[in-house]
């Protein structure tokens, strides 16, 4: 008794695409064929009524559901992805499958449809969306399965993604400018995974030493150096003294790096913006950089998802020839600055481990120095590989946006600076 089936594939076309289309699909048909349990196809150009799209249907021949099931789950998202590059929206089809007599189920059951699409299942996947059949609320012991196989399983999109990315530069962007995406974290996502996990990072090591406290603890010393004027004293220390902060500490440190007034080309146009300064800085005293630390680690994430698109703007005006897309220059940078937050975050947790001063942590300076020096031949490298340019040609780009990259990035974090110590008054 046999238990083949049959998948039915029917597609309309737009009428410019019909003779590329017919062109194309013997060799769709045999790269299906190629599939494990496929015996055979027929293609058929049914009449079309008029005024409506031409139709062309393919009549696969499956040995068995479990063979279609495979067919579903590994290799058809692939083989529509090349579709859809290929023709776009000028395309559309439905899916059907028709089993022999002797499977189907008595009239008087409801067949079972897909909980996403509604379509008629026949296997264990659905023939238009892929889901799987089986969709249940998950057991504790399926959601760690689940989990333990997302991260742990070698073969998963995680690791080949970030294997690729750390240790073959301009790789990943390659592969997803020519369409090749199924297999690999998309950008955006990976960026923004990778940067949550480094900010998140930077708030559980030790405080950066940009903000330093003197030995008795009393005093942050903040990357700035101000003035308290005489009329500002009497007021600067009663707003200090209710919060329990020693004045007469404060009069010894008037004109000292750490003080709390800020003057701005002595404008009056600049009187509220300074005052709002100050109270930032005295509140940065007060809690020892504590407030002004959290609040910039939260805007700086936003601060660098504004930044990425105007570096690929500036990089769009260095290749106009051949012209790329700007998308092209976008995935380069999330991808260069995703790889940038994963070796940060390395160098960072290096840091702190040296700091412990345990036997043999000195060597760990010296493996933070090649980790940066392999950030910046990373990213010369990753500019060759996608844009493949000559060695003196792309050295003489990485340099020039390399001058613009900090100049923007310092004004840019000098913005998040100011908006931070402006929220804090």
């Amino acid at each position: 008794m046999t238990t083949s089936l049959i998948y039915e594939v029917e597609c309309q076309l737009d009428p410019d695409i019909v003779a590329d289309y017919d062109a194309w699909l013997p060799g769709h048909v045999q790269a299906v064929l190629a599939c494990a349990g496929f015996q055979g196809a027929s293609i058929e150009a049914p009449e079309a009524p008029s005024g409506e799209r031409q139709r062309r249907r393919v009549r696969y021949r499956v040995e068995s559901a479990a063979a279609l099931d495979h067919y579903l789950e590994n290799d058809a998202t692939r083989l529509r992805t090349e579709t859809a590059q290929r023709f776009g929206g000028r395309v559309h089809c439905e899916r059907r499958v028709f089993k022999p007599r002797h499977e189907l189920a008595p009239p008087a059951h409801e067949p079972r449809r897909c909980l996403n699409c509604g379509t008629v299942i026949a296997g264990k996947h659905c023939t238009q969306c892929g889901q799987a059949s089986d969709v249940h609320v998950l057991s504790m012991k399926e959601v760690a399965g689940d989990v333990t196989h997302s991260l742990l399983h070698l073969d998963s999109r995680v690791w080949r993604t970030v294997r690729l990315l750390a240790l073959r530069p301009g790789e990943l962007t390659r592969e997803f400018i020519a369409g090749r995406h199924q297999q690999y974290i998309p950008p955006f996502r990976l960026y923004l995974a990778v940067s949550i996990l480094f900010f998140a990072l930077t708030a559980l090591l030790p405080d950066s030493e940009s903000f330093s406290v003197d030995a008795d603890g009393d005093t942050v010393f903040a990357p700035v150096s101000v003035q308290v004027p005489d009329e500002l004293k009497e007021e600067i220390a009663g707003d200090l003294g209710k919060e329990g902060i020693d004045v007469e500490e404060l009069k010894k440190s008037a004109g000292e790096p750490g003080s709390c007034t800020i003057t701005i080309l002595n404008d009056p146009r600049f009187d509220d913006f300074e005052e709002a300064l100050n109270r930032a800085c005295r509140q940065m005293r007060a809690d020892k950089g504590k407030r002004f630390a959290e609040r910039f680690t939260t805007t700086a994430p936003k601060l660098m998802f504004l930044f990425l698109p105007l570096m690929a703007g500036v990089a769009l005006l260095f290749y106009w020839r051949p012209r790329r897309l700007y998308a092209e220059h976008l995935v380069l940078f999330l991808h260069n600055h995703a790889f940038a937050f994963l070796l940060i975050g390395v160098s960072a947790i290096l840091d702190a481990i040296s700091s412990l001063k345990l036997p043999f942590t000195g060597l760990l300076g010296f493996v933070n120095f090649l980790l940066f020096v392999y950030l910046f031949w990373y990213v010369y490298k990753s500019m060759r590989v996608v844009y493949n340019e000559g060695r003196f040609k792309t050295l003489l780009k990485y340099f020039a946006i390399g001058t613009i990259y900090v100049v923007l990035l310092a004004v840019t974090m000098l913005a998040g600076l100011v908006y931070t110590m402006i929220g804090l008054s």
